[in-house]
């Protein structure tokens, strides 16, 4: 392992795509006398000509010396491996309630050198590090990273680039290789395993072949990983902006069943969800676009065929739309829970979803309530998906396409068309409902 210091200049490292508080947290980490670079995903995306997301800052300095540099604005977290949190409210003009600019927490997130040692009694019986708290040099910490293009530091004060697993080269290759011996390295934490191919299709990379081919024998290792670890690596493929091809490669590489259980409900099986998939493909698009794309839309997406295929049963059987949608809802609330969704989630996931029934049915005296409930915007996204998928009355649905774009006087005209709340008799299917008007600022 040879150490390379590379200007960053010379690799086309455009400084200007840092965030300010990445290096402001750079800067007061010197300003002490302690190491501080950008690592990981931050820098691999510089280098491939992507705006980073996120700046993860790695030093030398312990989590109980950076919490004292930074104090109240610092929380460290982790039991597993340490690492600090500083956070930031900053102001962002872009995004706006009652005409005032809002603030956004940002968190940048600074961990520790890793040792190359890690103590046997920190493992549990399959081999996986249970406890990593065993602080080293950057050189140590460069053998613990789990590719090497995310084992890259930039310092973007001095303006150079530290490589000591030659990941330049490989993000000249686009391969994804890992450090060290793989079967090791899968054995010490199987997420990487994921983490492969998540980047691999996020990034247009090849996976190198020593890196691959023990995925076959291993994947049965992320069957043991924590509920909520898992449930946030599939909260990074839905969010990656390209999930839709992940999950294809997953199925294609016959990820186990129950890895990730809502996968196995939606898209492992003979016939996959559609609505499910249309969701998520336009939630990939948004996401090419902008990073503002709600969760809570997206799991409500993702879901609600499940939900309206039992809703359904319900009318049929005689219930009452409202009392039956309730019900559908509440037969997936301990599924939504086994898969790690909070119960604050999934109370908005209900708000999205009881919106439905009253896109479907708009009358006069509910039509100010839909457009001031805090889920209109997501709720009405996949009332739109709905109609994709023809699910919605097209009379109903272009009556809100009109009400939503149009001006005020086109809006009053519209609301003289929607029927007074005893008129609405029939069942959500067969009913004709007119919808209601939202202006611009409000979806």
């Amino acid at each position: 392992m040879t150490k390379k210091i590379i200007s960053a200049q010379s690799l086309g490292i455009n400084k200007q795509l840092v965030k300010h508080d990445a290096i402001y947290v750079i800067e007061k980490l010197h300003a002490n006398k302690f190491d501080g670079y950008i690592v990981g995903g931050g820098v691999r995306d510089l280098l491939l000509n992507k705006t980073p997301k996120d700046f993860d800052i790695v030093t030398n300095a312990t989590p109980e010396q950076v919490k004292k540099i930074f104090k109240k604005n610092s929380l460290i977290i982790g039991r597993r491996f340490k690492i600090v949190h500083v956070i930031f409210d900053n102001i962002n003009p872009e995004k706006m309630i009652n005409n005032r600019p809002i603030n956004e927490r940002h968190i940048i997130e600074i961990s520790t050198y890793r040792s190359s040692k890690v103590n046997k009694n920190n493992l549990n019986e399959r081999g996986r590090i249970i406890e990593d708290n065993n602080y080293g040099t950057q050189k140590e910490d460069g053998i613990r990273r789990d590719f090497t293009i995310n084992a890259l530091y930039y310092d973007p004060i001095n303006e150079i680039v530290i490589d000591y697993n030659n990941g330049l080269k490989d993000i000249e290759k686009k391969l994804i290789r890992i450090i060290g011996e793989p079967k090791e390295r899968y054995t010490e934490d199987p997420v990487r395993m994921l983490r492969a191919f998540r980047l691999a299709v996020k990034l247009n990379l090849q996976i190198e072949k020593s890196t691959f081919t023990p995925f076959a024998k291993m994947k049965h290792l992320l069957t043991h990983e924590n509920k909520g670890r898992m449930y946030e690596e599939m909260l990074k493929i839905l969010l990656s902006g390209s999930a839709v091809a992940c999950i294809n490669k997953l199925r294609e590489v016959n990820l186990p069943h129950g890895v990730f259980t809502l996968f196995d409900h939606l898209f492992f099986k003979t016939k996959p969800d559609t609505f499910a998939i249309k969701s998520l493909e336009k939630t990939d698009a948004r996401l090419q676009e902008t990073s503002d794309v709600s969760l809570v839309f997206i799991l409500s997406g993702l879901m609600w065929n499940m939900v309206y295929t039992a809703w359904e049963k319900l009318i049929a059987s005689g219930t009452n739309p409202h009392q039956a949608l309730l019900d559908a809802i509440y037969q997936h609330r301990d599924f939504a829970n086994s898969i790690g969704i909070t119960k604050y989630t999934f109370s908005a996931m209900r708000d999205v979803w009881l919106l439905q029934l009253e896109f479907e049915t708009p009358t006069i005296k509910h039509l100010g309530h839909i457009l001031t409930v805090p889920r209109f915007r997501q709720a009405w996204h996949l009332f739109s998906l709905r109609h994709d998928a023809g699910q919605i009355d097209p009379v109903v649905f272009k009556w809100w396409d009109r009400f939503i774009n149009g001006d005020n006087d086109l809006r009053i005209l519209l609301q003289e068309e929607l029927p007074k709340e005893e008129d609405i008799t029939k069942t959500p299917k067969k009913r004709k409902r007119k919808k209601k008007t939202i202006t611009k600022k409000e979806i």
